[in-house]
């Protein structure tokens, strides 16, 4: 792990030590032998449905069904120790343009992110910024403004495919971390995209990433900075839809300073399925879940990797 992303670390895991304390374990940890899927499940109106059990759901995994080990229904109306929401800048790929508008984002974004118990850190993919975890507007203002586009990402064009592992790496390094600590957990990814390309290490990344956020009891909700009259914006934006869906998280298709890029869904349902009855050969498995609920959406986790053996 390079030394700017080690210093990040350290600084959020002491930061978050502080809003921690001796809160108790979330319950949105994941227990060990489990792979987790959230899902979201609308109405035609978009607008959540509340209600669902377990029986209401069906889960198939490589097409055939699985068994559920439990199943969690979250509501934002329900009390946490604390909110915690990172902003995660992009800069391997913001160019300048891009990451103005992803500050004015933010700084819209801040007061909601901050209402009652809220903490909010503000970050580079790279770790050149980490102001660690506050309650304090100012303080996370002027962390704002020190975050600037690197050169070499502001004199891009074309397809945004630099250095794609490193940044599903760090992705997965701080929803690791913020997994550590109890409450509703956020991360919100300000991106212009990625290269879909199908590339073994790419997809591999891709999938680690996924997995790690998801266990690690995270919600991943993606800005897609990027103009949408780019020719490559349907290209790259596939992949962003992709992280925010199987994450139960939202994406946010263009580059307007919405005030509810950190809303948490207002109802989240996770499905643990038990890998005691799968196969350990590090194996990608293709997920496909169902409900019984006429007329209703459904976002989700579309597939998984097997763990391998141990040895």
């Amino acid at each position: 792990m390079p030394v700017l992303r080690l210093l990040a670390a350290f600084a959020l895991l002491l930061s978050l030590a502080a809003v921690a304390q001796t809160s108790p374990a979330s319950d949105l940890n994941v227990p060990p032998g489990r792979i987790r899927i959230p899902v979201l499940v609308t109405d035609k109106e978009g607008k959540p449905i509340a209600g669902l059990h377990a029986e209401d759901f069906k889960v198939l995994d490589n097409g055939k069904p699985a068994s559920i080990a439990e199943f969690l229904a979250f509501s934002t109306a329900s009390p946490v120790p604390a909110r915690l929401t990172v902003f995660y800048f992009d800069d391997r790929r913001l160019n300048m343009d891009e990451m103005n508008s992803a500050r004015q984002a933010v700084a819209a974004a801040l007061p909601a992110a901050l209402d009652s118990n809220g903490y909010v850190a503000i970050v580079t993919g790279t770790g050149s910024v980490n102001g660690g975890f506050s309650r304090d507007p100012v303080q996370l203002r002027q962390t704002l403004a020190s975050i600037y586009a690197n050169a070499f990402a502001a004199s891009r064009t074309g397809a945004h495919n630099f250095d794609q592992p490193g940044t599903y790496n760090s992705l997965a390094d701080y929803a690791a971390w913020m997994s550590k600590f109890p409450g509703r957990r956020l991360l919100v990814l300000l991106s212009p995209g990625f290269d879909s390309s199908n590339l073994d290490e790419i997809r591999a990344a891709a999938a680690a990433a996924i997995g790690q956020i998801v266990q690690s009891g995270v919600v991943l909700n993606v800005l897609n900075t990027q103009n949408p009259a780019s020719e490559s914006y349907s290209q790259d934006i596939t992949v962003l839809e992709e992280l925010s869906n199987a994450t139960g998280g939202t994406l946010f298709r263009d580059s307007s300073a919405p005030t509810t890029l950190s809303q948490y869904p207002e109802i989240l349902y996770l499905i643990d399925i038990p890998l005691s009855t799968i196969h350990a050969d590090g194996s990608s498995h293709q997920l496909k879940i169902e409900v019984s609920r006429h007329g209703s959406r459904l976002r989700s986790r579309k597939s998984f990797v097997a763990p391998r053996p141990t040895k």
